[in-house]
C-alpha cells in the first residue's frame, strides 16, 4: 500500500509546511486497539483531527523550531484518545519523545499512564514509556533513543516532577531530539496565577524552563475549558499560535441534550428551599426521588442489559463533614430499603416504599422506550437494592477514590465534593444530584468542568435524570450559549482562514445576570463588554504612508458604495444609509490598517459579525464627515478628539445650529468616518490621517452581553 498523507491547516493562516504520514504502524496499532467501539467515519475524524495538529508543528527534521497549540474539546468528550491518535502520529512522523502532563493528583496520573500504555501497546517495545523518572533513567532513556526508540514520560503536574523532567530532557544528550509536550487539562494548574504580581507561579514556571531546555518542540494544552488559555495575554508564552476544535463524537451527550430544547426529559428541578446548604447532609424529598429514580433505572438497564455498571453522582457540599453526614443518612436510608424490600407486599411499609419506587418508574416511562412492565421491573428491583454501594469520595479516612478503586457492586453512588470534578470518568453515570454552587460569582469553566454527567450515553440516555435548583439549571443553560458561542466563532475564524491569534477574544457570557466569570481572575484580565455608546478611535496612525494609504482605502470604499450629501443643522455630511455590515467589514474595515491606534478593528469586525449572523443588525449607517474635507486637530497626551461638538451658545431653530457629531445618528448604529490633519510629533507639518468612531444604540437587541480580554500586560513575567 502507498503510504497516505495529510496536510490539514484548522485555524491557522499559514499553509502547511508538509505532508503528514496517517498510516504508519503506530496508527494503525491504535486503529485495531479501537475497531468496533467506533464507527470508521468517527475513527478518520479522530486521526484527522489529530493529524492537523501535528502539521502545524515543527518539522521533526528541522534542527530547531517551537509551536504552541490549543486542542479544544468538549467536557467527557474523549480528548484522551485525541492525544493518544497525535503521539501515534508524531511517532510514526519523526518525533522522538513524548511528555505528557498528566494532572495534578496521583490518580489521574496513574489511569492516564495506565491507558496510554495500553492503548499505544508499549509491550511491542515501539516505545518505552516512563512515569515521573528519576535523573538515574537517563543511561536508559539514552539506549532507547539511540536504539532508535520512541520515548514516553508520563509526568505530574507538579512543578517538582516536571523541573526533574527538564534535567532529564535537556541534559546536552538528548536535549535535541524532537519533543511532543502534551498538557492533559492545560488550564489547570499550567497557566501562571501570579502574572499580576509580575511573577511566575511554580508550575507555569516549571513548564517555562522544560519549553525553555527543548529547541524543538510542540507544546499542546487540551481543554474543554479553555476562556483561560484564550484570555491569557497574547504576549504569554502559553498562548496558543493554534488551535484546533476536537469534535466529539456521534453519541456524545453534552449540553445541548441535557439543557437545550429537550431539557425537560433529563432535567429534575430541587425545590430552592432543598438545595440550601444547611440541608447537604439531608436527605431531602428531592435527594430521595434521585435515589428512587436511579434504583428503577438500575432495574431496567438490568433487564435490558447484563453486567452494565451504573452510578449516581452525589455533590451537595466541598464540605468533608458534609460528605459524611450525607454518605452515611444515605448508606442508612438504601439499608432501611432493602430490609423492608423483604417484608411482605402486604406490609404497609413494603407498600409504601412500592409506591414511591412506581412513581420514580413512571417518571422513568416518560424518556424509556418500550419499558419493562412494572410488575418485571418491581423484581429486578429487590436484587438491585442489594447490589449497591455507596461510596464516599474525599480525603477522610473511609474516604476513596474511584479512579484507583474500582466499582465492586453493579450500583455505585458517589457523595463528594471536588475529587469528583475535572479529569474524573464516573462509568455508567445516570442520575446525578447537584446542589453546590457558589452564592455569588463564580467561574464558567469550574462550573462546566462539574458537568461529570456530559459523555457518551445514548445507549442509556433514557434512564438519565439531572436534579439541580433552579438556579444552577438557568447558569448551565447560559453556558450552554456560552460554548456554542465561541466554537461558532472559531468554526467560522476556520473557514475565514484566520489564525486564532487574529481571533478577537470574545465570549458570549452575561457575568453579572447570572454572576458568572469566563475563569480564574488570577490568571488573565477580562472585561464585560457591552457594545453601547460611541467607541472613538483617539489615538491615530501617523505614519504618513500607512495614513495616506488608509485614507485611499476609505475614498476607494465610496466611490464604490457612493452616499448622498445630507445637511445636520448647519454642516452636510456624506450618508450612506442602510450598509450591509458584511460589506462594510470586507470593504472597508478588514483593509483598514490601524495598528498602533486604539482602534481594535478585531472587535469591532466580530461585533457586527455577530450582530448580523444573529438577525439583530441588518444594517449599519456610514457618514464621511464634512463631506470629506479635513478637520484640523491637536493631540494631548498623543489623543486626539475626531468628534465636534455641539455649536456654542446657539439653539435648534438657529441656522448656523449645530448638534454635535454624536447626536447625528438618529437612534441607528452608525459609523462616523473623520479625515483629519493632525501636528506631527516633532515636526512642523501635519499628517492627513483618519480616525473612526462606531455607535451602537442603548437598545437590548444590540446587546450580547459578551466579556472580551482586558489590557494586555506590558512585561512578560520574570
Amino acid at each position: 500500500m502507498e503510504p497516505r498523507a495529510v496536510g490539514l491547516d484548522p485555524l491557522a493562516s499559514a499553509p502547511p509546511r508538509r505532508a503528514i504520514r496517517i498510516d504508519g504502524p503506530e496508527i494503525q496499532q491504535l486503529e485495531v486497539r479501537y475497531h468496533g467501539r467506533m464507527s470508521e467515519a468517527e475513527w478518520d475524524e479522530v486521526v484527522a483531527t489529530a493529524a492537523s495538529v501535528l502539521v502545524k508543528c515543527p518539522d521533526p527534521e528541522s534542527s530547531e523550531g517551537r509551536a504552541t497549540a490549543l486542542a479544544l474539546g468538549k467536557v467527557q468528550s474523549g480528548k484522551t484518545l485525541s492525544y493518544t491518535a497525535l503521539i501515534a502520529l508524531a511517532i510514526d512522523n519523526g518525533f522522538r519523545i513524548t511528555v505528557v502532563l498528566a494532572g495534578t493528583k496521583n490518580p489521574l496520573l496513574e489511569q492516564t499512564y495506565a491507558r496510554l500504555v495500553h492503548d499505544l501497546d508499549a509491550k511491542r517495545q515501539s516505545l518505552t514509556p516512563f512515569k515521573n523518572p528519576p535523573p538515574q533513567d537517563a543511561d536508559v532513556i539514552r539506549s532507547v533513543l539511540h536504539g532508535n526508540g520512541h520515548i514516553l514520560i508520563v509526568v505530574l503536574k507538579h512543578a517538582k516532577r516536571i523541573r526533574d523532567a527538564t534535567r532529564l530532557l535537556g541534559s546536552p544528550e538528548l536535549r535535541n531530539f524532537p519533543t511532543l509536550v502534551i498538557d492533559d487539562e492545560g488550564d489547570e494548574a499550567s497557566l501562571n496565577t501570579q502574572f499580576r504580581a509580575g511573577r511566575r507561579s511554580a508550575t507555569y514556571d516549571a513548564i517555562i524552563h522544560l519549553r525553555e531546555a527543548l529547541p524543538l518542540h510542540a507544546y499542546i494544552a487540551y481543554t474543554a475549558t479553555p476562556q483561560a488559555n484564550l484570555l491569557i495575554s497574547g504576549v504569554d508564552a502559553l498562548s496558543p499560535d493554534f488551535a484546533v476544535l476536537v469534535d466529539p463524537g456521534m453519541d456524545y451527550c453534552g449540553g445541548s441534550v441535557f439543557f437545550g430544547d429537550q431539557s425537560q426529559r433529563y432535567i429534575r428541578i430541587i425545590p430552592v428551599d432543598q438545595a440550601e446548604p444547611e440541608h447537604a447532609q439531608e436527605i431531602t424529598d428531592s435527594l430521595r426521588e434521585a435515589l428512587l429514580s436511579f434504583l428503577v433505572g438500575a432495574a431496567i438497564r438490568t433487564l435490558r442489559e447484563t453486567k452494565a455498571w451504573h452510578s449516581m453522582l452525589v455533590h451537595t457540599s466541598n464540605l468533608r463533614l458534609d460528605h459524611a453526614g450525607l454518605y452515611n443518612a444515605i448508606r442508612n436510608l438504601i439499608k432501611l430499603w432493602q430490609d423492608t424490600a423483604k417484608l411482605p407486599d402486604t406490609d404497609p411499609a413494603a407498600r409504601e416504599l412500592w409506591d414511591m419506587f412506581q412513581r420514580a418508574y413512571e417518571d422513568l416511562r416518560g424518556t424509556v422506550q418500550n419499558p419493562p412492565p412494572w410488575a418485571q421491573t418491581q423484581d429486578a428491583l429487590r436484587d438491585e437494592i442489594w447490589l449497591t454501594e455507596v461510596w464516599m469520595v474525599n480525603s477522610l479516612p473511609l474516604g476513596r477514590d474511584p479512579i484507583s478503586m474500582p466499582f465492586r457492586l453493579r450500583n455505585n453512588i458517589l457523595v463528594g465534593g471536588n475529587m469528583l470534578g475535572r479529569g474524573v470518568t464516573l462509568e455508567g453515570l445516570a442520575v446525578t444530584y447537584i446542589t453546590r454552587e457558589a452564592q455569588h460569582e463564580t467561574n464558567a469553566d469550574t462550573l462546566e468542568q462539574r458537568a461529570r454527567w456530559f459523555g457518551y450515553k445514548v445507549s442509556y440516555l433514557d434512564l438519565c435524570r439531572i436534579f439541580l435548583s433552579p438556579r444552577l439549571r438557568d447558569r448551565y443553560t447560559e453556558l450552554l450559549r456560552h460554548e456554542d458561542d465561541f466554537w461558532e466563532a472559531l468554526q467560522r475564524n476556520q473557514r475565514q482562514g484566520l489564525s486564532v491569534r487574529d481571533w478577537p477574544r470574545m465570549f458570549r457570557l452575561d457575568m453579572e445576570g447570572w454572576q458568572l466569570r469566563p475563569t480564574r481572575p488570577n490568571v488573565a484580565n477580562y472585561k464585560q463588554f457591552r457594545g453601547q455608546g460611541w467607541e472613538i478611535q483617539n489615538r491615530v496612525v501617523m505614519d504618513p504612508p500607512r495614513a495616506s494609504r488608509n485614507i485611499e482605502i476609505v475614498r476607494g470604499f465610496l466611490r464604490e458604495h457612493p452616499g448622498e450629501v445630507q445637511r445636520f443643522g448647519n454642516v452636510d455630511h456624506i450618508l450612506l444609509r442602510g450598509c450591509s455590515p458584511s460589506v462594510l467589514i470586507s470593504g472597508l474595515l478588514a483593509p483598514l490598517g490601524v495598528d498602533g491606534g486604539d482602534w481594535d478593528k478585531a472587535y469591532a469586525e466580530e461585533y457586527l459579525s455577530r450582530l448580523q449572523l444573529g438577525g439583530r443588525l441588518d444594517s449599519i449607517d456610514v457618514v464621511l464627515m464634512s463631506c470629506g474635507e479635513f478637520r484640523v486637530r491637536t493631540p494631548a497626551n498623543g489623543r486626539v478628539n475626531p468628534m465636534q461638538g455641539r455649536s456654542p451658545n446657539r439653539e435648534p431653530a438657529d441656522p448656523d445650529f449645530y448638534p454635535g457629531d454624536e447626536h447625528i445618528h438618529d437612534g441607528r448604529v452608525q459609523l462616523q468616518i473623520h479625515l483629519l490633519r493632525v501636528p506631527a510629533d516633532g515636526a512642523d507639518f501635519r499628517v492627513e490621517t483618519m480616525a473612526l468612531a462606531l455607535y451602537i444604540p442603548p437598545d437590548p437587541q444590540y446587546d450580547l452581553r459578551t466579556v472580551v480580554r482586558g489590557e494586555a500586560e506590558e512585561h512578560a513575567p520574570s
